[in-house]
């Protein structure tokens, strides 16, 4: 098992490079062909970070389509943790100009979003009941079975921390239940589920602990449970929404 880098901290953010990576695998079908977007790519293989920041950007500045609001946010933080103040700058004024465009035609809901942006949402609903689906089943799965998923392009036991991260992201975590993809019943479970996760002390997030310590028992009964309640018999990773930027920039389909 050593061959893993097991995550020790529940509770630290993704590294920027899978941050980046997700960012950049959002963005793919619409600027795939543009120079800023395979610049990025390639800065963020290399590890140059603020340069694959920068290249995106530059990308949002120049491009013939607009970034979201959420994409914005997401440069916004990530120019913020590297230090690129006036890029961060940038990014938060397109933040503020797209607020201040949309608040006067459209109700904005407890999350701060709007109507129209919710409809955005709700065409990728059946995705982020996936992402959902597959945090669970990830969590019902030992050492043996995590060990047998990797691949030189994919860590299970990085995705075992990030799929619940994003799968608990507010507002796609909301669109499921509002789009009905799971009954609202289950939705203070999922929630004390993802609490239980948080609250698990950071020497427990190790190898030698998955197997047989009460905790992660205790954790994989719970997801057990809650995939049953659900109706989810199999126990299978589904890789439909899994894709991989390669150096080139060319998306590799994750096959199951």
């Amino acid at each position: 098992m050593g061959k893993f880098d097991f995550l020790k901290r529940w509770n630290s953010k993704p590294s920027i490079k899978k941050r980046l990576r997700k960012l950049l695998n959002s963005l793919y079908e619409s600027f795939a062909d543009k120079q800023c977007f395979q610049q990025s790519v390639e800065y963020n293989r290399a590890d140059e970070w603020g340069l694959a920041v920068e290249s995106l950007i530059e990308l949002g500045i120049n491009g013939t389509v607009q970034f979201t609001k959420e994409v914005w946010v997401q440069l916004y933080q990530l120019a913020n943790e590297i230090g690129l103040d006036e890029y961060a700058n940038y990014c938060r004024k397109q933040i503020d100009l797209i607020a201040s465009e949309i608040y006067e035609i459209d109700e904005i809901d407890e999350l701060g979003f709007t109507k129209s942006e919710l409809e955005e949402y709700d065409k990728h609903v059946r995705f982020y009941y996936t992402n959902i689906v597959n945090s669970l089943i990830l969590f019902t799965y030992k050492s043996r079975e995590l060990a047998l998923m990797a691949s030189p392009f994919f860590n299970p036991m990085t995705e075992l921390y990030e799929e619940l991260e994003y799968a608990y992201t507010p507002v796609c975590f909301e669109t499921v239940f509002r789009k009905n993809l799971i009954p609202i019943i289950y939705k203070q479970e999922l929630r004390t589920f993802k609490t239980k996760i948080d609250r698990l002390p950071s020497e427990l997030w190790d190898w030698k602990y998955l197997e047989e310590h009460p905790s992660w028992i205790n954790i994989r009964t719970d997801a057990e449970e809650i995939l049953k309640k659900m109706g989810i018999l199999h126990r299978v990773y589904d890789y439909s929404f899994t894709n991989i930027i390669s150096s080139s920039g060319e998306v590799i389909k994750k096959k199951e």
